[in-house]
Formats: structure tokens, sequence, C-alpha cells
């Protein structure tokens, strides 16, 4: 499986590229690699390159201004493996044991998708690379949005519940993403 950071996103909400803000006197990005970077035979980071980042392998969207699908659909078609685990760079608090259970429950589906009360988690989830010819097509129709990747029928989703989320930690810490300053006050709180 290759572990997959998108890193595309323009931090409108944030004011500045949040993925490089320190957290803990670590760049916020740098604190999502540590965690993964062991977990996986291959790492790559999908989207625009900047300086900071230049140490880490670094892929651009194949077809640019399709927001994550489009970062999904970028690397599925540039991992070595048929698995990729897609994460946000924004998201500092993953958890490995989390992590590593949803990565043994990878075999006969398309996506492996954590769903809890505040919806679900697309940008912590696995896909299948058998999904390359799907997602070609919607971004061919110009239909951007995961939600209508996991809501096609011939798509098979795994979903992992609120309950199995719990006993590895609290969705809210797991899956919290920094889009704020006040985000990011949170944090280091």
């Amino acid at each position: 499986m290759t572990g997959i950071v998108l890193i595309g996103g323009k931090s409108k909400r944030f004011g500045k590229d949040k993925i490089i803000t320190p957290i803990d006197d670590k760049p916020m990005i740098r604190k999502v690699i540590d965690v993964i970077q062991d977990m996986f035979d291959e790492v790559i980071l999908v989207g625009h390159p900047r300086d900071d980042l230049n140490t880490f392998k670094i892929v651009e969207d194949i077809i640019p201004g399709c927001g994550p699908l489009g970062g999904i659909y970028t690397a599925l078609e540039v991992a070595k493996n048929k698995y990729i685990f897609v994460f946000g760079a924004d998201m500092p608090l993953l958890d490995t044991e989390f992590i590593k259970h949803m990565v043994s429950l990878a075999d006969k589906h398309d996506i492996i998708l954590p769903i809890w009360r505040e919806g679900m988690e697309p940008l912590h989830a696995i896909y299948n690379k058998a999904l390359i010819p799907t997602i070609a097509s919607l971004i061919d129709r110009k239909f951007f949005k995961i939600a209508q990747l996991i809501g096609l029928e011939d798509v098979s989703v795994l979903k992992v519940t609120e309950d199995q989320i719990r006993t590895f930690g609290e969705p809210e810490r797991i899956f919290l993403n920094i889009n704020t300053i006040t985000d990011l006050k949170t944090i280091s709180r």
C-alpha cells in the first residue's frame, strides 16, 4: 500500500500555506509524514511543489483543478501499489493503530472509509487502483466530489463505523483538520 498526502489546498481560510505552518516546532506536513512514513513502502505527496517540501517525492495533479478527487486520481495513477491510503496534509493528529486497522481491512473493496456522526472521512481513506477508470469518467463529466464516487452503485465501499473508530480514540481528534488559525490554537492547548 502507498501512503498519499494531498497537499494541494489553497489554505484560503487559514490565510497562508498551512501545511508548512509549525506545530510544536515542526511543519504541519511533517507531523503527518512522521506518522505514516514507516507504515508504507512508498509515500507520495500530491499537489503543487513548494521549496519547503523538496526533500519529499511530490507529484503534481495529472488533471489540475479537480480538487481532492483529482488528487486521488493522480495518486492512483502514479502509485506502485494496488491500494493507496489517502491523508489530508492538515490532519496532524493521526492515530497509528487506527491506520494499521484500516490497512488490515483492505481486501476485496474499492474504498475503505471511516464514517462517524460528523460524516465520512474521504481524506483518511483507502482507495483501490481499480477505481482509475471510474474516477476518470467522473472527471470527464465534470463531477469532482468524492461523495459522487462513493455513491456509485458499482463501487464497493467498506464503511468503518464510529464504534470501530472509537476503539482507537476520539474521532474528533483522529480526524481533526486544521482549516483556521483557531483550529491551530485548539491543537496547541
